[in-house]
């Protein structure tokens, strides 16, 4: 994300070359703490008074120290928070916890099974160079925006009665991207504002919106491209997402922004359970502390932070397949166009 949620995962790798052990400076560590025991999602999940002294006691170690760190972090978390040292190497997700993640190469490609009078769009990860400027970050995330809505309108060349969305493999990263790039799959015919999801955190529930070619939050541009994006052919038509154990974070919030929408329904295996968004606040020590604070949910304001449930439990990537191309294919606007040309794809 941009601004205060600037990224919804993020992993970090110690370089092998590495002897010494990472560890925030004194004044940063005490800041972590506070943050977590006042902010942090699952912050009642940890003895705050036991870590400090913890802490406390392995003064001059700072193995342990790192250890004891890195452990509240996860608790108060579960999984999803990251302390992130300076010279760190930067993934979209934490692969350690999604089995299998990254295993699928290919996996947003065109499926030879798929009907031709259905779009396809695969949603994959993204995250913007860490090192970059916000200015070249923000370029970045809007040519990713673009990039997908091309697809979209490629997609859209001939009459489509149903779209399918492929996040089996979208394991997160920033997430206004993604929902940027299928915007037009997620706004249905009214108003020009819509509301598309929502951060649930202590106070009341702030929505994301969608204003026609620009994503806000509590009326703050997140991600535009400055004018009204693609419009389908077919506004409104159904659309089936793809899930699975794969699919995380930024991946699950694009997941949460179709539960809800009317004409939709999803495929698949359960997600992989970060539906939670981090803040990322820069330390004392110039270092970055990804702190998870509030949970991700529907524009229903439905969401608990766990995996997410498909509509329709598959198994497998054939069946999944299989079972949403069933379903799109029975809805009326697929049928009446089967009516018109049985063979026209």
């Amino acid at each position: 994300m941009a601004g205060r949620h600037a990224w919804v995962v993020a992993m970090m790798l110690v370089p092998a070359a590495a002897q010494a052990v990472d560890l925030p400076s004194a004044e940063s560590q005490a800041k972590m703490l506070d943050l977590m025991e006042q902010r942090a999602l699952y912050r009642q999940a940890v003895d705050w008074q036991a870590v400090r002294a913890d802490i406390a006691r392995a003064h001059g170690d700072p193995a342990r120290v790192r250890s004891l760190l890195d452990a509240a972090i996860q608790r108060s978390s579960k999984g999803h928070g990251r302390w992130l040292a300076t010279d760190t190497v930067q993934l979209p997700v934490p692969l350690d916890a999604v089995p299998g993640a990254g295993t699928a190469a290919g996996r947003g490609g065109l499926p030879a099974t798929l009907d031709r009078r259905l779009g396809w769009v695969a949603v994959e990860r993204f995250s913007p160079a860490l090192a970059s400027s916000p200015a070249e970050q923000a370029r970045q995330s809007v040519q990713r925006a673009v990039d997908l809505q091309r697809r979209v309108r490629d997609g859209d060349s001939s009459p489509r009665c149903g779209w399918i969305v492929d996040l089996r493999n979208n394991s997160g990263g920033n997430m206004w991207p993604m929902l940027l790039g299928v915007e037009p799959l997620l706004r249905i015919p009214g108003d020009g504002i819509q509301v598309l999801g929502m951060l649930r955190g202590a106070g009341p529930n702030v929505p994301w919106e969608s204003h026609d070619g620009t994503l806000m939050v509590k009326g703050r541009p997140m991600l535009g491209f400055g004018q009204a994006g693609y419009r389908l052919r077919e506004p409104g038509a159904p659309v089936a997402v793809l899930l699975g154990e794969r699919t995380a974070s930024s991946g699950e919030a694009t997941a949460l922004a179709f539960r809800g929408r009317p004409d939709s329904r999803s495929f698949g295996a359960p997600t992989a359970g970060f539906a939670t968004s981090n803040s990322s606040i820069r330390l004392p020590d110039g270092t970055l502390f990804l702190l998870t604070d509030t949970l991700m949910a529907d524009r229903n304001g439905v969401g608990d932070g766990g995996p997410i449930v498909p509509d329709q439990v598959t198994d497998g990537d054939a069946a999944t397949l299989a079972a949403a191309q069933r379903w799109l294919l029975s809805q009326p606007g697929c049928v009446a166009q089967a009516k018109a040309a049985p063979r026209a794809g």
